[in-house]
């Protein structure tokens, strides 16, 4: 954490200050930022970044040997009485404060304080204002994370060869035996998920969400095939591909349309870097769902055009979303995200097609295989 780049930012955004505050572990935000993710912490604590002079950590006198050495200085307390007092003397002369809020609670990753917190800060007379412009710096990658994605994807690509491969042999498989043979060849080549991937076949596939089961994959049908995985401490790749057993017509020409989402939005970002700012999520997400719209496909939409990748599958940062939550946030570097449209047909098929961008300074690089067909078996 860099107090005096944080302290610009400020500056730049009009803000008094940063309230990095929690409940425990309530606000999973705050304890990445300030390196509490691994402590055990069970009472509130604020941590208050102002814009001008020290930090200040105030916590319970029972955790205060827990926190590890943060910039700026210590105060503590006892009693709920004693929390209030002391947060509106680290308070005291701000006006206008960041917090993880945001107004209507319209991005939920980053809505982390409670309401009653909420309250007790409005009935101080401060004004709050999304913590996002300070957050961003957090959910950046720099080259070390970027490898580490790198190679995570290259194992999501040889896991992925190896369940076409089992398919293409026992092509009465379930799938359920098509998710083990993926998670065990991410586990062969080290790398870890938070659940396992996803297999559906058939109409199972109009269900972005699925629990793979005993289906197996009948003439006429198609298979998705969704993972993720990341290095251990590392940050995640996570792709879809799309199988068929002489997949229906339909199915061809709905993935043809994703396709076209899915570029159409990538040279969307490459474009508004050209133009020299940066695309916000939604905006991209507008893009994508424009052209399955147009496709005549609006109606089989169920999900947004991306999300952020970080150290879980879907991190905190900026995601490509306008259906779901209205992401005002900036595709800036370094960040990463998933491009993945899909189309859901209830009862007949789904396809999705999805791949990984990293924003360089110049524009997007696609780190995964675009996918241009369905593949057949």
């Amino acid at each position: 954490m860099d107090p005096l780049l944080l302290q610009r930012i400020l500056l730049e955004e009009r803000l008094d200050g940063w309230l990095l505050f929690s409940f425990g572990r309530s606000n999973p935000l705050a304890l990445e930022v300030l390196g509490l993710a691994q402590v055990h912490l069970t009472r509130r604590f604020a941590y208050f970044i102002p814009r001008e002079g020290e930090p200040t950590l105030l916590c319970h006198t029972i955790e205060a040997s827990l926190f590890p050495s943060l910039p700026g200085k210590r105060r503590t307390y006892q009693s709920w009485q004693g929390f209030q007092e002391e947060l509106a003397r680290l308070l005291h002369g701000a006006r206008r404060i960041a917090l993880e809020y945001v107004p209507g609670g319209m991005i939920p990753y980053l809505s982390r304080v409670d309401g009653g917190t909420l309250d007790l800060l409005r009935g101080m007379g401060l004004e709050l204002a999304s913590s996002w412009p300070l957050l961003l710096p957090f959910q950046t990658w720099g080259e070390e994370k970027l490898q580490r994605h790198r190679r995570a994807a290259a194992g999501l690509e040889a896991a992925k060869e190896q369940a076409l491969a089992f398919l293409r042999e026992r092509p009465r498989a379930t799938e359920r035996e098509v998710q083990e043979v993926l998670a065990q060849a991410l586990s062969a080549q080290g790398l870890v998920f938070d659940h396992p991937p996803m297999v559906a076949f058939g109409a199972n596939a109009a269900n972005p969400h699925h629990q793979p089961g005993d289906k197996r994959l009948e003439e006429g049908e198609v298979a998705l095939l969704d993972l993720w995985a990341k290095e251990p401490g590392g940050v995640y790749a996570d792709v879809t591909w799309m199988v068929g057993l002489r997949a229906p017509e339909a199915a061809h020409r709905a993935f043809q349309a994703v396709a076209r989402a899915r570029d159409e939005a990538i040279r969307f970002v490459a474009q508004t870097y050209r133009e020299g700012r940066y695309p916000k999520g939604y905006e991209v997400d507008r893009v994508a769902r424009g052209v399955l719209e147009a496709a005549g496909y609006g109606a089989y939409v169920r999900h947004r055009t991306g999300h952020n990748l970080g150290e879980e599958v879907h991190g905190s940062g900026p995601h490509l979303d306008d259906l779901e939550t209205h992401d005002l946030r900036p595709l800036v570097p370094g960040l990463a995200f998933t491009v993945e449209p899909g189309l859901y047909l209830p009862g007949e098929f789904g396809v999705r097609t999805e791949v990984n961008v990293y924003l360089r300074p110049d524009g997007p690089e696609v780190t995964t295989p675009l996918q241009q067909e369905i593949t057949p078996l």
